[in-house]
């Protein structure tokens, strides 16, 4: 599984009720303004990232973790669930001892952005890490524009359904 990391450092202002000046339009959830001295400044609607993900069907949750590949301190995470699955029963050893972790549910797809603006989004057969520099909503699809330019597509429902079970009902 390959992770890659795209970084800018950007100041991030995370929007709350009701201070949405300078928002390009409804749909948007993340976005960036040149200020009038030249400097940029990135804003993040975690609330309407929130009511989108709620209202397409899918899972919202909130944490405050450490993200390697994006911070070395702790950072909100705001997280999108298309699809959760279960990890099963492990057995690990420690020395002499043994302890048992039952079933766990974690998250198959995802995309997860922490206050900074921040990304990662784990699909069925990748993992990446993008500076979002805008991130708007089109239905269930989430229109996303790089720091380095590059445009991307998720689509939602896409993330909801594996692909490779498609292929093994498909070719069996």
């Amino acid at each position: 599984m390959a992770i890659m990391l795209i970084s800018r450092a950007i100041p991030v202002s995370v929007v709350t009720s009701g201070s949405f000046r300078g928002k390009p339009s409804k749909s948007h959830i993340i976005w960036t303004r040149e200020t009038r001295n030249g400097a940029t400044n990135k804003r993040f609607d975690h609330e309407h990232f929130e009511k989108w993900t709620k209202h397409c069907g899918f899972n919202f949750d909130t944490t405050t973790r450490v993200d390697h590949d994006r911070a070395e301190e702790p950072r909100m995470q705001y997280r999108c669930v298309f699809k959760w699955g279960k990890v099963s029963d492990e057995t690990i050893e420690f020395g002499d001892e043994e302890w048992s972790l039952g079933d766990q549910k974690t998250p198959w797809t995802f995309v997860e952005i922490d206050a900074e603006g921040m990304a990662r989004v784990k699909g069925w057969q990748f993992e990446t890490v993008l500076d979002i520099r805008e991130m708007r909503h089109k239905g269930p699809e989430l229109l996303i524009m790089t720091a380095d330019g590059e445009k991307k597509r998720l689509n939602g429902r896409k993330f909801v359904e594996d692909p490779r079970k498609r292929q093994r009902e498909g070719n069996g």
